[in-house]
């Protein structure tokens, strides 16, 4: 065979190979679309003009233009797409695994201001003496009545090691009271509360699914098991999700080998099945799992799948509704994009993106009594319900859901 006929026949063969691993990538295959070359053509000139001609062009650039234009075209898809700035996605990273830079509070409404609903012992602010039921008034000095939560997170947090004044006003006392506090970076555990709540029913609420959830799970319940608990309820209520492998991963430890955990449907109908690895039961005893209209994402697959195989009883209010699967792609400049890529679908095949999970036993719990929860499970440490009434002023709520969780496993520990 001629020696030139065969190189230009291998030429051809690579150029074909080639084309043929480029057209199979749907990203390479939209730079051979006339459409998408139109249309960038257009946004590039649309840019320039801006830059050119706007009567403020001096305070932009195109690498914030092209970031805003970015964000508004993402964020029309789906309320859990995003492009987000090299800033942002730093602040996601740590948000998915509960890190962030602060003082170590939760705040919420109540009655219309900001309250603290919770200080973490991770945090400075349990240290300089912030309590929970502390309504904030200002930070550094400005006066915050009136101003958003978003915005008073916000002022509250900011560089490492540096200081936040936070005034409040305590129940009780008579002025104001103000704090200095440094700001440092927190890990919070995902999981709290963890204790023996009556003659063999033990408890933990799991407040989201970070890397080291499963494992703090397990902690959890080896300690409870030393206790001598033959019931469990796990609270997810509040939990807003977090990393579907950990969650897939906490529900190995309730089911059995083989059993389905959830199925993972792309765009183009392929389904991802996850089923138990292996036998890793941490507990075998009855199960109650709390869930509220803020338990979502990977809350909603772990009571979902314990619920589709009768491992759990579910308790509370219907969930969120968060079905979809979001995929992160990083870039050089540090940026990402967030975009829902699948859904995902419970044991039985339930998609509940939308529309939630039902409790087995509904037990309604209006958004006040939350709060209030909250306050009391810290302050009625310290003082009698009396005294919680005078300075809060209101009495004590029951946390029915909670009650109710506690009154099926003691019918079902009791002797029949």
């Amino acid at each position: 065979m001629n020696k030139c006929y065969l190189k230009r026949l291998i030429l051809i063969g690579s150029f074909a190979f080639l084309l043929g691993q480029i057209m199979g990538r749907a990203e390479m295959r939209v730079l051979f679309s006339p459409d998408y070359w139109a249309n960038w053509w257009h946004y590039g000139k649309v840019i320039r003009l801006v830059k050119v001609e706007y009567v403020q062009s001096d305070d932009l650039n195109f690498r914030e233009l092209t970031d805003i234009a970015l964000q508004g075209s993402v964020r029309v898809l789906d309320p859990h797409s995003d492009y987000m700035t090299p800033d942002e996605y730093e602040e996601f990273r740590m948000a998915s695994n509960q890190k962030y830079v602060g003082v170590g509070i939760e705040i919420s409404e109540f009655d219309d201001r900001v309250i603290i609903s919770q200080v973490f012992p991770q945090g400075t602010a349990q240290q300089a003496g912030i309590f929970p039921g502390d309504f904030i008034i200002g930070v550094d000095g400005k006066n915050m009545r009136g101003e958003s939560m978003p915005d008073l997170s916000e002022r509250i947090r900011g560089e490492p090691e540096s200081y936040v004044e936070i005034s409040v006003e305590r129940p009780g006392e008579a002025e104001p009271l103000r704090f200095r506090i440094k700001r440092r970076a927190i890990a919070l555990a995902a999981v709290t509360d963890v204790e023996l709540k009556s003659d063999g029913i033990g408890y933990l609420k799991l407040r989201q699914f970070t890397d080291e959830a499963d494992k703090e799970v397990v902690n959890a319940v080896e300690q409870l098991k030393k206790e001598g608990i033959q019931a469990l309820i796990v609270d997810l209520r509040d939990n807003p999700g977090g990393r579907l492998t950990v969650a897939a991963d906490i529900a190995e430890r309730f089911l059995q080998e083989g059993q389905r955990v959830i199925s993972i449907e792309s765009r183009n109908g392929k389904k991802t099945i996850s089923k138990v690895r292996a036998d890793k039961r941490l507990f075998d005893g009855p199960l109650v799992v709390l869930i509220n209209r803020a338990s979502a994402s990977a809350s909603e697959i772990l009571a979902g799948s314990l619920r589709d195989h009768e491992r759990a009883i579910l308790v509370g209010e219907k969930s969120f509704g968060k079905g979809s699967v979001q995929s992160v792609y990083e870039f050089r400049n540090g940026g990402a994009l967030k975009l829902t890529t699948a859904r995902y679908l419970l044991p039985k095949g339930e998609a509940i993106n939308g529309t939630g999970i039902q409790p087995d036993i509904k037990v309604p719990f209006a958004e006040q009594d939350r709060v209030c929860l909250m306050l009391q499970r810290h302050h009625l440490q310290r003082m009698d319900a009396e005294m919680f009434s005078k300075k809060f002023g209101f009495e004590p709520v029951e946390d029915r859901q909670l009650g109710m969780a506690l009154e099926i496993l003691e019918n079902h520990l009791s002797p029949q």
